[in-house]
């Protein structure tokens, strides 16, 4: 088809490059995409971009989470790269295993995490985590409770409705979920019993920053199988006082007071 602008050409190509790479490399496909990668609420926006018929085009910030959540180079948009689904299968490749050479092997060099098939098994698939969030607020459709879908994955890696990705590490008695945010590079670490999960419900703690700032704070909530109306999550965490605490700022103040800068 003729094109009027070279920019014209080049959304033509990126187009033609996401809808190969949603069918052939991305599990879910537009959902996944959507919802757990992008963070919308539905998937028309994906179906956008890749409509002819719609004025919606792929930008830097998409091409970037495509990469960090699905491991597909960034190299593949770029104008100069043709859309050709072998070269586009042999730069996926290689850069995946450049990921898996430079990656650390934790189940074999360290005997804190291992692989636990058994405890694996009864993890892997779509919990809901439930906990309160540091402004009620940010949660005004569920009434001031968060509800969290979050799958865990046959490599492992952890994805929650946001597009937050992480790992689960199991330990001999407790295990970790290490999540990094979608937006910055804030670390949200979970921390739960082995011996709970077979009964499907079972509590976390879980250390992060308050909404949009440094400060940390600690959580307990739980996951379930279940999907809980916000009323009922209320009822099983109870008053939000004894189930979070915030960092103390006045802490904070007296610690810099005293902290010495050396150049």
């Amino acid at each position: 088809m003729p094109y009027t602008t070279k920019q014209d050409r080049l959304n033509e190509l990126t187009r033609e490059k996401l809808i190969y790479i949603i069918n052939n490399h991305i599990d879910g496909g537009k959902k996944t995409l959507a919802i757990k990668t992008f963070g919308y609420k539905k998937e028309n926006v994906v179906s956008n971009f890749c409509s002819k018929n719609v004025n919606s085009y792929l930008k830097k910030l998409h091409m970037e989470s495509i990469e960090r959540h699905h491991h597909i180079p960034i190299s593949i948009w770029d104008r100069e790269f043709p859309f050709d689904t072998e070269l586009i299968d042999k730069e996926i490749k290689k850069y995946q295993s450049s990921l898996n050479q430079g990656a650390i092997n934790i189940e074999t060099k360290d005997t804190i995490f291992q692989k636990n098939e058994q405890l694996f098994k009864k993890l892997k698939g779509i919990w809901y985590a439930y906990l309160y969030p540091s402004n009620p607020n940010s949660a005004k459709e569920t009434e001031g409770v968060w509800i969290v879908e979050t799958e865990i994955y046959d490599d492992y890696t952890v994805i929650d409705q946001w597009g937050n990705k992480g790992y689960l590490k199991l330990g001999k008695q407790e295990s970790l979920i290490i999540k990094e945010s979608y937006e910055n590079n804030d670390l949200t670490v979970i921390r739960f019993q082995n011996r709970q999960v077979p009964f499907e419900n079972f509590r976390f703690t879980i250390v992060s920053n308050q909404n949009f700032t440094i400060h940390e704070m600690v959580n307990f909530g739980f996951y379930s199988r279940k999907k809980y109306t916000p009323k009922e999550a209320k009822k099983i965490l109870g008053d939000m006082k004894k189930v979070q605490l915030k960092l103390d700022l006045e802490f904070e103040e007296r610690l810099r007071a005293r902290g010495v800068v050396k150049v």
